[in-house]
């Protein structure tokens, strides 16, 4: 079996070592018998077409990269709702996942429009950071998870949070963490997430492998 990955934006949404999530998620479908391709799409490229790919990732990045990120990524919104609607796997960490509510409020209460795929909102801020390490508990995986989260940003309006937080830094006001929907996984957490967590990378493995 092979299996296509998408890399978006490798060469600067990786703030936190990103590609190591895809690098051990590689590894794991290789060890599972499967062939993998990567290839790796960014600002630079005129054409993307998402149904092409069985896996989807996109790390994190400044915030002032991110909305780099975006404006690109605006002129595939299309392919990329085709692909989430088909129930490609699709995870992005970080930051990135951001890029895909209804807008962002940027910390000069600039709007940034988003690619509307979800209708949660966007709001930061520039006076603090919310940095820690966080445990959390998904419906999907018996083992705990760990992490770190660093970030600017305020999301409402999320209905399907990925995580539950089981431990967090005091200055940490939310409960839930991340979103997921159909086979889309969005988390704040990095460092990267999938190499802290191996029972959460043989999970994608295996839900990119049943459906392929």
């Amino acid at each position: 079996m092979e299996i296509k990955i998408l890399h978006l934006y490798s060469d600067f949404m990786n703030l936190y070592g990103e590609y190591g999530n895809v690098r051990l998620l590689t590894k794991s479908l290789e060890d599972k018998g499967c062939a993998v391709l990567t290839e790796h799409k960014t600002i630079t490229d005129s054409e993307i077409d998402f149904e092409n790919y069985d896996f989807i990732y996109c790390g994190a990045g400044t915030e002032s990269k991110r909305t780099f990120a975006l404006n690109h990524l605006k002129r595939f919104k299309d392919s990329l709702k085709s692909a989430f609607d088909s129930g490609k796997v699709m995870l992005f960490t970080g930051n990135s996942w951001e890029m895909l509510g209804k807008s962002i409020e940027s910390a000069e209460g600039k709007t940034i429009d988003g690619l509307n795929l979800f209708d949660f909102t966007v709001k930061e801020q520039s006076s603090r950071r919310l940095t820690g390490d966080i445990k959390a508990k998904a419906e999907f995986l018996d083992n705990e998870l760990i992490g770190f989260i660093n970030k600017c940003s305020e999301v409402s309006g999320v209905d399907s949070p990925l995580f539950t937080l089981t431990m967090k830094p005091e200055s940490f006001a939310f409960e839930t963490e991340g979103i997921h929907c159909k086979n889309f996984f969005g988390t704040q957490i990095v460092g990267p997430v999938l190499v802290k967590n191996p029972a959460f990378c043989n999970y994608i493995a295996e839900l990119i492998i049943e459906n392929n």
